[in-house]
């Protein structure tokens, strides 16, 4: 959850560590920013194969009309949904004031926070890996749903991964590519963000300019999170993502200066793919149309995909 920014200001390219990053971070909110939503998408999981609901695209979300199900408490899933934030922010600065708890426990889901180490409740666990913590939590409940964005996204896929079972339906958010393959995520390109949230010092690094406003629009600790940043984690690789067994959509956007999810969602065992057409990396969680595709998906036992 970024402050909000100013209208009308323009994209800027960012340099980090010797890096070239095309992205931007101080734009006014997109409102109706286009969703593309793909074929899979469309018949897994918002139209169903059998029944008269009918789906009804506007600029401002998808809607789902004449579905008499979708209001029987009968039909609520018992399974609790993990959400994970991205860095900077936490469950209540991310998760709550985009409507996400709200919209979730409407449903009748148990919404359950796992905030990164160094962030938010997980202010003390620096140490700890992210995908542990979603790990621990989603054992003591045997079965769950879960969303992760950014680093959280890349937390859920390595939980989801290793202990496949644990997860019937996930979605990550923000996921890029890059990251992954190690184009964007390195020491060196770290090490400038670290030193950043470690000083007070004015700083002419946008990134390290962003992620300050994050952390202080949260109520972070700096440098709890720059202990974070700094510390040793995990990673899924290309061969955990295909040991997946949930149901997986995968949301990106064609603004994010990360880049695309393209091979997370071909990697992941029948993931459907949905691609945001505006909004850049950390706008994606705000965005209306996300927020509502996602939580269908999560919802949508009866439209589950072969695995």
């Amino acid at each position: 959850a970024l402050a909000e920014s100013k209208p009308g200001a323009i994209q800027q390219p960012i340099d980090i560590a010797g890096e070239r990053m095309f992205g931007t971070f101080h734009r006014s909110t997109i409102s109706d920013p286009k969703l593309v939503l793909t074929k899979t998408f469309l018949q897994n999981t918002i139209l169903p194969k059998t029944s008269s609901r009918c789906l009804s695209m506007s600029a401002t979300s998808p809607t789902v009309k004449g579905d008499e199900n979708m209001s029987d408490p009968s039909a609520t899933i018992q399974r609790p949904v993990i959400l994970m934030n991205g860095m900077g922010s936490n469950f209540d600065s991310l998760w709550r004031r985009n409507g996400w708890v709200d919209k979730l426990q409407a449903a009748g889901r148990t919404v359950i926070g796992v905030d990164l180490p160094g962030h938010g409740a997980s202010k003390d666990l620096v140490g700890r890996d992210a995908a542990d913590l979603i790990l621990n939590e989603a054992a003591k409940h045997g079965s769950v749903d879960a969303i992760g964005f950014s680093a959280g996204a890349w937390a859920l896929l390595l939980a989801a991964s290793e202990r496949p079972a644990l997860f019937e339906r996930i979605a990550v958010l923000g996921a890029a590519d890059a990251v992954m393959t190690h184009e964007m995520y390195t020491a060196a390109m770290n090490q400038p963000i670290i030193d950043g949230l470690r000083s007070s010092e004015p700083t002419d690094n946008p990134m390290v300019t962003v992620i300050r406003a994050m952390i202080a629009d949260a109520g972070n600790d700096p440098d709890a999170i720059a202990g974070y940043l700094a510390s040793d984690k995990r990673f899924v690789s290309v061969e955990g993502l295909g040991r997946i067994t949930a149901d997986a959509l995968v949301i990106d956007s064609s603004g994010d200066g990360a880049g695309q999810s393209d091979l997370v969602a071909k990697t992941i065992p029948g993931a459907q793919h949905v691609t945001l057409e505006g909004p850049d990396h950390f706008e994606i969680p705000g965005v209306a149309q996300c927020v509502d595709a996602t939580i269908s998906f999560i919802d949508s036992d009866g439209s589950r995909v072969s695995k």
